[in-house]
C-alpha cells in the first residue's frame, strides 16, 4: 500500500494524520487528523498556534507589569508544559525562546529580590530586637505581632542563606514568648502581694475609722494615704475597688473629724471623751426640762436637740445608752404630751382657766382614748405582720417596714401608758 505525505514547515501530512515536526529534543507526533481537505486542516492547526503566541505574549505582558515578578516563575514554567503538548502549526522554537529570555529575566530578578528580602528580614530581626527589650510588654507584643506579619510578607532569601535567617527570627520569637510569659507570672505574683498590701491597709482604716481618739487617729491616717500610695500596681478593676473601699473609710473619718473639730473649737480645754460625756449628759438633762405636763411642751426645741444628738452620735461612737435612753425618752414625752394637749384645747380651749382636779380628769381620759386608739392599730399591724410571715414568698423590705412601724407603735404606746401613769398618780394624790 502506497504512502501519501504533505510538507510543511513545522509538520506534515501523512495517511491523513497530521504530525507536528519535533523541535528541542521533542519527537514528532500526532496533533490531528484531516477532516475535509488537507489544506484546512492545516489552515485550522496554523490558526491554533496563534493562541500559543498570544498565551506567550500575555504572560510576558503580565511580568512586565507586576511588582512581585517572581511570582510568575512558575507560571512560566507551566507554559512550557502548556506549550509542549499544544496542538497546533508553527515555530514553536522562537516562542520557547522567548520563554528562555523571560526566565533569565526573572531569575535575574529573583536573585536581585533576595538579595533585597534578606537586607529587609535582616532589618525586621533588628526591629524584633528593639520590641524584645520594650518593658511594655503590651507594646512590644503588638509590635512583635507586625514584623511577624511583616516577615511572612517578604519573600524568600538565597537559598545559601534561607535556614540560617529563619532560625534566627524564630529563636527570637520564642525567647519573646518565653520572656514575656516569665515577666507576666512575676508580676502577677507581685500584683497579688501589693493586693495584700492595699487590704492590709483597708482593714486598718476599716478599723479606725470609728475611733475617738481622733488626733492620733488622724496622724493614723495621713500616714495610711502615704503609704497606699508605695503599694504598686494591681489589675485596674481590683484597684477601683480597693481604692472605693479605702476612700468610703476615709470618708467616714474624717467627716467625724471635722465635727469633732468644731466641738472642739467650742470646748478647747476638754478632751474628746469629756466634750462627748458633757454634750451627752447636757442634752438629756435639757430634754427632761423640757417635759411639761400642764402645758404644750417646746416641741421647736426638742427637735433641735434631736439634730444635734444625730450630729453627735455621728462624730462620736459609744455614746453612754443610758444617757440616750433619757434623751430619747424625753424627747417622745415632749411630742406626746404636745400632742394630746392640742387635741385637749380642741374641746376645751379654756382648759387652762379649769381647777386643776378637773384639767387632770379631762387629759387623763383623752390619753385613755389615744391609748386604745393606739393599741387598736397596733393589734391590726401585728394581724398583718403574722400574715405575711405565713406566705412563703415575703417582700422583704415590706415585712421589715412593718415591722418597724409595729416597733414604733409599742414605743408610742409604753410613752403613752407612762404619762398616763403620772396623770393618775397627780390625780390620786389630789383626790
Amino acid at each position: 500500500m502506497k504512502v501519501t505525505e504533505t510538507q510543511h514547515e513545522f509538520g506534515y501530512v501523512r495517511d491523513e494524520k497530521i504530525y507536528l515536526k519535533g523541535f528541542l529534543g521533542f519527537a514528532d507526533r500526532q496533533i490531528g487528523q484531516v477532516k475535509e481537505t488537507e489544506e484546512a486542516s492545516i489552515k485550522y492547526f496554523e490558526d491554533r498556534f496563534q493562541i500559543a503566541q498570544q498565551k506567550v505574549l500575555d504572560l510576558k505582558e503580565l511580568i512586565e507589569k507586576a511588582q512581585n515578578k517572581g511570582s510568575y516563575l512558575m507560571k512560566l514554567v507551566h507554559m512550557r508544559k502548556y506549550l509542549a503538548n499544544f496542538d497546533g502549526l508553527g515555530d514553536y522554537t522562537t516562542l520557547f525562546a522567548h520563554l528562555d529570555e523571560m526566565e533569565k529575566y526573572l531569575r535575574s530578578m529573583i536573585a536581585v529580590n533576595r538579595v533585597k528580602n534578606y537586607e529587609i528580614k535582616e532589618a525586621l530581626i533588628k526591629d524584633a530586637h528593639i520590641a524584645y527589650e520594650n518593658e511594655n510588654l503590651q507594646q512590644a507584643s503588638e509590635d512583635l505581632k507586625e514584623i511577624k506579619l511583616k516577615w511572612i510578607k517578604t519573600g524568600a532569601v538565597l537559598r545559601e542563606r534561607q535556614e540560617d535567617i529563619e532560625q534566627r527570627f524564630k529563636d527570637l520569637c520564642r525567647d519573646f514568648y518565653e520572656r514575656r510569659k516569665d515577666i507576666i507570672k512575676q508580676r502577677t505574683k507581685q500584683a497579688k502581694e501589693n493586693l495584700r498590701q492595699y487590704r492590709d491597709i483597708i482593714n486598718a482604716a476599716e478599723d479606725l475609722k470609728t475611733s475617738d481618739n481622733f488626733e492620733e487617729t488622724f496622724e493614723k491616717f495621713r500616714q495610711m494615704q502615704q503609704d497606699w500610695k508605695k503599694c504598686g500596681k494591681i489589675p485596674h478593676k481590683k484597684a477601683v475597688r480597693v481604692w472605693e473601699s479605702f476612700k468610703a473609710a476615709n470618708d467616714i473619718f474624717f467627716t467625724r473629724y471635722k465635727k469633732f473639730k468644731s466641738y472642739k473649737e467650742e470646748y478647747p480645754d476638754l478632751s474628746a471623751e469629756d466634750i462627748k460625756n458633757k454634750l451627752q449628759f447636757g442634752m438629756a438633762d435639757e430634754a427632761e426640762a423640757l417635759v411639761n405636763y400642764d402645758q404644750a411642751p417646746d416641741t421647736d426645741r426638742a427637735k433641735e436637740l434631736l439634730m444635734e444628738w444625730k450630729k453627735l452620735s455621728g462624730t462620736f461612737r459609744n455614746l453612754s445608752r443610758d444617757h440616750y435612753e433619757r434623751f430619747r425618752f424625753a424627747c417622745d414625752k415632749i411630742f406626746e404630751l404636745n400632742y394630746l394637749i392640742r387635741v385637749v384645747l380642741r374641746k376645751y380651749p379654756d382648759l387652762e382657766t379649769k381647777p386643776e382636779l378637773d384639767r387632770l380628769r379631762i387629759k387623763t381620759s383623752f390619753m385613755r382614748e389615744l391609748i386604745r386608739r393606739d393599741e387598736h392599730e397596733m393589734n391590726l399591724t401585728e394581724a398583718n405582720l403574722d400574715k405575711m410571715n405565713r406566705k412563703r414568698r415575703n417582700n422583704f423590705k415590706a415585712l421589715k417596714g412593718l415591722q418597724n412601724n409595729l416597733n414604733i407603735q409599742k414605743r408610742k404606746i409604753s410613752v403613752k401608758k407612762q404619762i398616763l401613769q403620772k396623770f393618775e398618780s397627780d390625780l390620786n394624790a389630789l383626790k
